[in-house]
């Protein structure tokens, strides 16, 4: 169970760490690349922003979402390695998103990237090792 904890726990601190850097420094856009930008957007809905006024569906999809998290930790007490730190990956990702919406009433989103005036909706550290865990397990349950 060590690796569940330590992959949350990693994703938690960076998520966190990376968040904390952003709302200290005052900015409005960083250009990194020609196709990577930091920005600071509010996400007060759902995923991309979805639900956003209509609070009953964030209400019950928060919900079904810890009870999921709640059941990655128990498949995850089953599970190897690989699917430990899958499961640990996603649950800490989850958790600090979801600190977000608890402090902030909205998850704070920063990573902005596009191809021209193409931009993929804003996401944060969280989300990318969400992503991650979501592929990792489907490449694990299709091997």
């Amino acid at each position: 169970m060590k690796l569940f904890w330590l992959s949350a726990f990693f994703v938690i601190f960076l998520d966190r760490f990376t968040k904390y850097l952003i709302l200290q420094s005052d900015f409005t856009e960083i250009k990194i690349f020609s196709f990577l930008n930091l920005v600071k957007v509010w996400n007060k809905g759902i995923v991309f922003g979805l639900f956003y006024k209509n609070n009953i569906v964030i209400i019950t999809i928060s919900f079904l979402i810890l009870l999921i998290l709640f059941f990655t930790y128990r498949w995850a007490k089953k599970g190897n390695k690989f699917l430990k730190i899958s499961f640990g990956l996603l649950f800490g990702g989850g958790i600090s998103n979801l600190i977000d919406r608890v402090i902030y009433k909205g998850v704070l989103d920063f990573i902005d990237l596009h191809i021209g005036k193409y931009h993929w909706p804003v996401f944060n550290v969280a989300d990318v090792f969400i992503t991650l865990s979501v592929f990792l397990l489907i490449y694990k349950y299709i091997r």
